[in-house]
């Protein structure tokens, strides 16, 4: 190989982990070999420093031997148990995820929100998930800031100028009215649209895009408390979309940090019932990742936030509180959380709540009803109400058609028809051409592996 190539630090356009570790420490090649040998030496392995093999591991795909990975991780403060829990490169402490150290004003939501589209370029998909602790922090943090009833005041701040994203400063205007703000909240409600049909990876680089203006906008002293307070509700807005949408594409510590970042932006605007989507977009990516009872946390945050909202969104806290509890095995304390929802959207057809909250239907709750039966083993029970979203599911939901096809198709695999199924499945797989979801991709997964053995 070419030195003159490997002496190229083109951190900036690779999307490995490795990469933002370089550029976090700015380290060359040449200084991680150099550390990676020091540490090795210390751990009584001797080792020569060739930034060679640090390159490969950037660019080739190449795994570092496991005495190269211990040594790295001692330079970077990683116990060992991660190297065994998480395959190289997860392992990597390249995005901590959780906005922590900040105050829960303006400022900090806008310090989180630079820090957050200043990260975008990097694809955290191989990165580590934040643990429990870290997520029992941003509870207590939130619940913190909510008793001090920092939300009252904080949005009315005048905050400088300074710490604007410089990256934003070219695209954005010199001053921001009603009708900008206007626009931004209808392209959010238009990305939503978008994803319904689409899956989370038509919308991701969208979402990014109208953050990182946000973000240039919020720096801006051409606007009064107002119009910031609603700038900050439609960051909020975008970080739980763009939570979502990285929740869709299997990308989970981007989707934990759309989600925290998120939740300071929308506990600055004062709107508890975006901070409850938010903590509820955190339970759901919580189950989905394998995190039971991490997702109960988030959701039981989100029920505590939901006080004094809309029956609506009191709805969406109960539902997401039953599908972690169902996660976690719990079934007593899964059924009380979805009679509430029941109870709640109920009440909700005299006050449909906030205009993002449009997909909260019967339809949507029967479905995560039936997926949280499924997870709970009792597919009997799950079958007719997946069926049932299935058939009451708008036409224009195409992403989760599929996807509540493919799970009605399992739930009939399971109870023994198995041509039901596989025609079901065969629906799914048709509806799943028109969108990119791997949550879909794994479902249709799931129901192959189960009807493979009884062909």
């Amino acid at each position: 190989m070419d030195g003159r190539n490997v002496a190229r630090d083109d951190s900036a356009g690779s999307t490995h982990p490795l990469a933002y570790i370089r550029q976090r420490h700015g380290w060359s090649y040449q200084d991680v070999a150099r550390v990676i040998a020091e540490h090795a030496r210390a751990l009584g392995v001797p080792m020569a420093a060739r930034r060679e093999k640090v390159w490969r591991w950037e660019h080739w795909g190449v795994v570092p031997e496991a005495d190269s990975q211990r040594a790295l991780a001692r330079a970077l403060g990683v116990p060992a148990k991660e190297l065994e829990a998480r395959p190289w490169p997860r392992w990597l402490p390249a995005h901590g995820g959780m906005p922590d150290g900040l105050p829960w004003t303006v400022q900090g939501s806008r310090t989180a929100l630079s820090s957050l589209v200043d990260d975008g370029h990097a694809d955290p998909r191989g990165f580590p998930i934040a643990d429990g602790q870290a997520l029992r922090d941003a509870i207590a943090d939130w619940d913190a800031a909510e008793a001090e009833g920092i939300s009252g005041t904080a949005p009315a701040e005048r905050v400088p100028a300074q710490g604007a994203v410089p990256a934003s400063e070219s695209v954005t205007p010199a001053f921001v009215d009603g009708t900008v703000v206007e626009w931004l909240e209808a392209g959010v409600l238009g990305l939503r649209r978008l994803d319904d049909r689409l899956g989370g990876a038509a919308v991701r680089h969208r979402v990014e895009a109208d953050l990182r203006l946000i973000s240039g906008l919020l720096g801006r002293e051409a606007h009064g408390a107002a119009m910031q307070r609603r700038l900050l509700r439609v960051a909020a807005d975008l970080a739980q979309l763009g939570g979502w949408a990285a929740t869709d594409t299997g990308r989970h510590g981007a989707a934990q940090r759309h989600y925290l970042t998120g939740l300071r932006l929308a506990h600055s605007a004062g709107d508890r019932a975006l901070a409850v989507a938010l903590w509820g977009g955190l339970a759901l990516q919580s189950v989905i990742a394998g995190r039971a009872y991490e997702a109960v946390a988030a959701a039981e945050a989100g029920v505590r936030a939901a006080g004094g909202t809309s029956p609506a969104v009191r709805a969406l806290a109960a539902s997401r509180l039953g599908r972690a509890h169902a996660a976690a095995g719990a079934e007593p304390a899964f059924r009380r959380a979805v009679t509430e929802a029941e109870r709640q959207l109920e009440a909700a057809e005299k006050d449909p709540g906030p205009p993002w909250l449009y997909w909260l239907d019967d339809a949507e709750l029967a479905a995560q009803t039936g997926q949280s039966l499924l997870d709970l083993g009792l597919a009997y029970e799950a079958r007719p109400l997946l069926e049932q979203a299935l058939a009451m599911q708008d036409a224009e939901f195409v992403r989760d058609r599929s996807l509540y096809a493919a799970r009605a198709a399992l739930a009939r695999a399971v109870t023994g028809d198995l041509e039901g199924a596989r025609a079901l499945g065969r629906e799914a797989a048709q509806l799943s051409r028109h969108c990119g979801s791997p949550r879909l991709a794994e479902a249709l997964d799931a129901l192959k592996a189960r009807l493979d053995p009884q062909r």
